[in-house]
């Protein structure tokens, strides 16, 4: 387990261009999911109303709990993933958190309905699985 969470940095691609786009993409899917989902959740300390209440009209159970996990797990998830640093803890966290987004609270069919949660579950997915890649900060503080 202490390997898959904490792995030494190995290249996902083949040569340096493939490393930039590995890292842009995986910037991109931190930062969108920190920045652009998850602060307007956690704008006011420490989960936004209009949040909670959204969930509380769903009919969730401990919605305010778990308005404050969502949000500051996108948050805090994304920026992990963006960083490069633990970044399967913080995809394993995003992955989870979208799997209840698209699946729960969107209702949506694997494959047939498709949505941004589920892209996002993908692509949280393809950072778990192959880390972070030598462009990061785990690779930066790992090397030997």
């Amino acid at each position: 387990m202490k390997n898959f969470l904490f792995p030494k940095p190995i290249p996902v691609g083949k040569n340096a261009i493939q490393e930039l786009l590995f890292f842009l993409f995986r910037f991109h899917v931190g930062y969108t999911m920190a920045i652009h989902a998850g602060l307007g959740k956690i704008k006011e300390f420490p989960v936004s109303q209009k949040f909670i209440d959204s969930l509380t009209e769903a009919g969730w159970i401990f919605p305010e709990f778990l308005a404050i996990i969502a949000g500051w797990g996108e948050v805090i998830g994304g920026a992990l993933v963006a960083l490069g640093l633990f970044g399967r803890t913080g995809g394993i966290v995003l992955v989870i958190i979208m799997i209840v987004a698209a699946f729960i609270k969107h209702d949506t069919t694997f494959l047939l309905e498709m949505n941004s949660a589920q892209l996002y579950l993908f692509c949280a997915l393809l950072i778990t699985a192959l880390g972070n890649g030598k462009i990061s900060l785990d690779s930066l503080f790992l090397r030997k």
